[in-house]
């Protein structure tokens, strides 16, 4: 049997890379899920050669896109299950080169259009006593250099996950949130890189992971699964990390 038959999920950033991975994980346990992001014809695609993908094109930084993914879901399915805040953006620069600029795309991605998100949906989710997975990073607790402004955002988000856990128990809302390491997606195509150079970069960044290898945005999704499924339901403001052991290693 299916674990998510007549569940709807709700994905950010879900056309591609993690969040695609996340969709499909919970599309082949039977749910429907929408899939949020700005580029149209990537959500078009994804849904194409899924049958249980809908899509909404939106810019969840603004808070009438976000207004605009809620009414949809709740005139399409009249319920929601299952949000996942999955869209972020990683500036990397030096704290010698950042701008506020810099700042502002991050935290207004990363943080504040999670916050904004998760508030918008809290009457749907409370109606299905349903889950919360917030997608932080390993460098969430074990940050980096010229990557500041993501971890400090990732720090923000794993701390939300936590108090919201607390907060919203008493209505039967789960809270968790996934630490992913380094996962093979588009955002490792460097610009500039030849095909060659940039297989070169991912077997040399693979090689400094104990399992020696990148993770997939399909494992991430199996993670995510594990996490909603009603068969966990003890697990709440918890932090999974998958990263081949890089955190540790």
């Amino acid at each position: 049997m299916k674990t998510m038959e007549n569940k709807v999920a709700l994905v950010t950033g879900g056309g591609k890379g993690i969040g695609l991975g996340i969709a499909k994980a919970f599309a082949e346990q039977g749910a429907d899920v929408v899939i949020a992001g700005r580029h149209e014809d990537v959500l078009k695609k994804a849904c194409e050669e899924n049958e249980h993908f809908y899509y909404v094109k939106a810019d969840i930084t603004k808070s009438d896109d976000i207004s605009r993914i809620v009414q949809y879901i709740k005139e399409k399915f009249q319920r929601l299950d299952i949000l996942v805040n999955n869209a972020g953006w990683c500036p990397v620069k030096p704290i010698t080169e950042i701008t506020m600029k810099d700042y502002d795309a991050a935290f207004d991605l990363d943080v504040r259009a999670l916050v904004d998100m998760t508030i918008q949906s809290l009457d749907l989710l409370k109606a299905s006593k349903g889950n919360i997975i917030n997608m932080s990073s390993v460098g969430g607790q074990n940050p980096g250099p010229n990557l500041s402004m993501y971890v400090g955002a990732k720090a923000a988000v794993e701390n939300f996950t936590k108090a919201w856990a607390v907060e919203l128990a008493p209505y039967g809302i789960r809270v968790n949130a996934i630490a992913p390491g380094a996962i093979e997606t588009d955002i490792w195509k460097v610009p500039g890189l030849t095909e060659e150079e940039s297989r070169k970069h991912l077997a040399e960044s693979a090689a400094r992971i104990p399992m020696k290898r990148m993770g997939q945005p399909e494992e991430i999704g199996r993670g995510a699964v594990f996490l909603a499924d009603d068969k966990n339901s003890y697990i709440t403001g918890t932090i999974l990390t998958i990263d081949g052991g890089i955190s540790i290693g």
